[in-house]
Formats: structure tokens, C-alpha cells, sequence
């Protein structure tokens, strides 16, 4: 890399840092409540100028409702998903200005508290599941408050500075954070070996590697890597969430009971594999059903035709009650 180069690298990672930090700054000085209308207004406009991300919310969420419900309705959800991402985004903003009791504040019950306790028993760790969901930031800063023994994947951010920043908060709030490069699965099965828990964000699509699985009655492809973990250590797997309730103030969340496939695996690893990731796709549809304005999905989960897609994207502007079928 030439010094003109290493220079604008340099500069920009620079300017990101120094954006966010001012940002996050503001964002904590603003009362909550401006903030987040803020965030819907940079959520609107994200939507209506982010046109394949939108055109992909809006198909998936075609699948999430049904193909009998009104375009009008699956627009305005896609739409809301993206106002709450962005008040989501105010509250990572606002995390290095918040202290522990803040977190407590904002959740505070404990759903499913005794089905966490109960997989934790076997002295194996946990594989905490969850999706693009509510606020798993949140969710993750909760359960260290909390004192569970928590690891959560994290990418590197550059420039250092900014990494120790946005990673060093999440430290702050009891996490341990495994990185996402060379080493990570060692890690992960380390950290299960103390018995702790492993938190995986489990739905990004993964069309060229990921095992195939019903979801919401079409095929998708997802990442195999819990159901193999599970396979390998024999840690227990609990899909849980952290969603935004009503009124923006608080959030509720809820840790299910640990998955039961043990009795229909067969012995062979890739069929085991696909057993167990049907199972954790199969109870975080339910979750998604329940929240769908709250699942954060702007990649495109399912395959669609040429028509199918300029469809979709002619429909995230206008909604209609005719159907059209969006898979092709």
C-alpha cells in the first residue's frame, strides 16, 4: 500500500471513529424519547432509499405473515422493522453512557430464568441462541449484569480505538467477548468446557454453505455451526429473545426450555445436523411470528425470480390487497 493510500485508510478509519463517538455522545446527552424519534425518522428514510435491503425486508416479511395478507400490512411491518433497528442503533449508541442499573432498569424480569439454571446443571454449557431480534446487545449486557458467565462472538473493529470502545462497553457489563477470526471455535468450546454460556446469533442466510430447512414453509439456508457444537460437546441449546415492548421504555425477554432432539438423532452427523437446526429454526419462527416489526432481517432469506424481485420492490412504496407470489 502506497503512503497515499495508507493515508486516506488512515483518515477514514479516523473519521469513523471520531463520527461515532460524537454521535454516541449526543445520543446520550438527548432524552430517550427524542432520540428514538430521531431514530424512526433515520429509519423511514434508510427504508425508502436503501431499496434492495428494503425490497428484501419487505419479502421476507411476505413469508413471516402469510401470502394471503394485504401488501399493505407486510409493507408497513417491513417498514416499522426498520424504525425500531434504528431506535436499536440509538440504544448501542447510548450503551457506553449507561451504568449497570440503567440495564436492570429497562428488563426486569427473568422469563425462563429456571430453564437457563436447569441446562446449566448438566455442567456441559450452554448454547444460547437468538436472532436479528429485538436488542441482543441488550440482551447480552442483561445476563452479565445478571453474572452469568456469558461469551458472545464480536467482530474486530479499526481503528483499535474504536474496538475498545464499542467491545470494551460490552466488556464493562460482565461479557466475555470471543472474536470472530482464527481461533474463535477453540474458544467457544473452552468456554463451554467451564460450563459457561456461549451466545450465537444464528439467522444470517448462508444459501452457498448452510444446511437447508423448512422455514416458514419454504426452504432456507442457515449456519450449521450450533447444531455441530452441540453434536461435539453435548451442550444443551436454549432459543431466548430480548424485545421491545409497547411504549419504547422497557423490554421483556425469555429463555425457552432446552431443545429435546435427543431422540430423534440417527447417528449420522449430517443428517444429526440437520435434525438439530431444524429444531432451533422451528422455535425461533415462533419468536419471529410474535415480533415480526422486530426481526431485523434485511438480507435476502429466500430465492426470489426477476419478476418476484421488482414486485417487491415496487410494492415497499405501495401496498395493495392483491396478492402476487413472491418465491419463485
Amino acid at each position: 500500500m502506497g503512503l497515499k493510500a495508507a493515508a486516506w485508510k488512515h483518515f477514514g478509519t479516523g473519521l469513523k471513529y471520531w463520527s461515532f463517538r460524537i454521535t454516541s455522545y449526543v445520543s446520550g446527552k438527548l432524552p430517550l424519547r427524542f432520540a428514538y424519534w430521531v431514530g424512526t425518522i433515520a429509519g423511514d428514510v434508510v427504508y425508502l432509499t436503501w431499496r434492495r435491503h428494503s425490497a428484501n425486508a419487505v419479502s421476507n416479511m411476505r413469508r413471516v405473515m402469510g401470502e394471503h395478507a394485504d401488501w399493505q400490512v407486510v409493507k408497513e411491518t417491513a417498514r416499522d422493522s426498520f424504525r425500531n433497528y434504528a431506535k436499536t442503533f440509538v440504544d448501542f449508541l447510548r450503551f457506553p453512557h449507561i451504568d449497570k442499573e440503567d440495564i436492570t432498569r429497562f428488563v426486569d424480569t427473568k422469563y425462563g430464568w429456571e430453564n437457563l439454571e436447569k441446562a446449566r446443571s448438566k455442567g456441559k454449557g450452554v448454547i444460547a441462541i437468538t436472532g436479528h431480534i429485538g436488542n441482543w446487545d441488550l440482551a447480552a449486557a442483561v445476563m452479565g449484569t445478571w453474572g452469568l458467565p456469558l461469551n458472545a462472538l464480536a467482530d474486530t473493529f479499526e481503528p483499535k480505538k474504536m474496538d475498545d470502545l464499542i467491545n470494551g462497553t460490552r466488556e464493562k457489563y460482565g461479557l466475555k467477548i470471543i472474536r470472530l477470526e482464527t481461533g474463535s471455535l477453540k474458544n467457544i468450546f473452552t468456554a463451554l468446557k467451564r460450563n459457561e454460556i456461549v451466545m450465537l446469533l444464528f439467522d444470517r442466510p448462508q444459501p452457498e454453505q448452510g444446511v437447508p430447512v423448512k422455514f416458514f414453509g419454504e426452504t432456507a439456508w442457515l449456519p450449521e455451526g450450533p447444531a455441530a457444537i452441540a453434536l461435539k460437546t453435548g451442550a444443551p441449546i436454549i432459543v431466548g429473545y430480548c424485545a421491545r415492548s409497547r411504549g419504547d421504555r422497557r423490554f421483556h425477554g425469555e429463555f425457552e426450555p432446552a431443545l429435546e432432539y435427543e431422540h430423534l438423532l440417527t447417528g449420522d452427523k449430517e443428517k444429526d445436523i440437520q435434525i438439530i437446526t431444524q429444531e432451533i429454526v422451528t422455535h425461533l419462527e415462533k419468536i419471529i411470528r410474535r415480533y415480526p416489526d422486530q426481526w431485523f432481517m434485511f438480507r435476502q432469506m429466500w430465492p426470489r425470480t426477476k419478476r418476484n424481485d421488482a414486485e417487491v420492490k415496487r410494492r415497499r412504496f405501495w401496498g395493495g390487497r392483491d396478492s402476487v407470489e413472491v418465491a419463485g
